[in-house]
């Protein structure tokens, strides 16, 4: 084998190296970018998880269900905890807006994000929270949230848990298998 051969033979060699190498590149780059939206997901799915078992506390619960339902007997000191616990579902809807926007937060993630906003907007008392904390928030997502709360109806007296008594009287009722 002549030099020349072997030259030629370290050359494609070295091109098959090349191409194996950005191969593997690209399959590591794949899989770093799947786990790190499922980082993204999980976390989103902590704060979300931690801030209802937050919520679900006897003082904060109250606090919670009469603010949704705008409760005109509300303490100055109960308004303050419900447009407290608002803001925090606030900032916790605008991380998950950033995220989609900046792709780290999937569609169908976003979807459901996108569902629970139009869900929550339908209570007077959180599209009145969104009013007061509106201005807190970058000009993209207030245009955002006030494009969902447009596009969805209030839903004045809708009784919650007269909702779920009748679900559950259903579920009673329905045919054993």
């Amino acid at each position: 084998m002549s030099l020349e051969q072997v030259f030629y033979l370290s050359q494609s060699l070295a091109s098959i190296a090349v191409v194996g190498s950005l191969i593997y590149l690209g399959l590591q780059v794949r899989g770093a970018d799947r786990s790190q939206r499922a980082i993204m997901q999980q976390g989103r799915a902590d704060r979300a998880s931690n801030a209802s078992l937050a919520i679900a506390n006897g003082e904060l619960a109250r606090v919670w269900q009469r603010g949704m339902d705008a409760d005109p007997t509300m303490t100055r000191e109960e308004v303050t905890q419900w447009l407290l616990l608002c803001r925090s579902a606030f900032l916790s809807g605008e991380d998950s807006f950033l995220q989609h926007k900046a792709g780290t937060l999937d569609q169908a993630a976003f979807d459901s994000y996108c569902a629970g906003v139009r869900t929550y907007m339908s209570y007077p008392g959180f599209r009145a929270a969104w009013k007061l904390s509106a201005a807190q928030f970058g000009k993209e997502f207030r245009t955002f949230v006030d494009a969902q709360a447009a596009a969805t109806q209030t839903g004045f007296g809708v009784d919650i848990y007269a909702e779920w008594l009748k679900l559950v009287k259903a579920e009673e009722d329905a045919p054993k298998v």
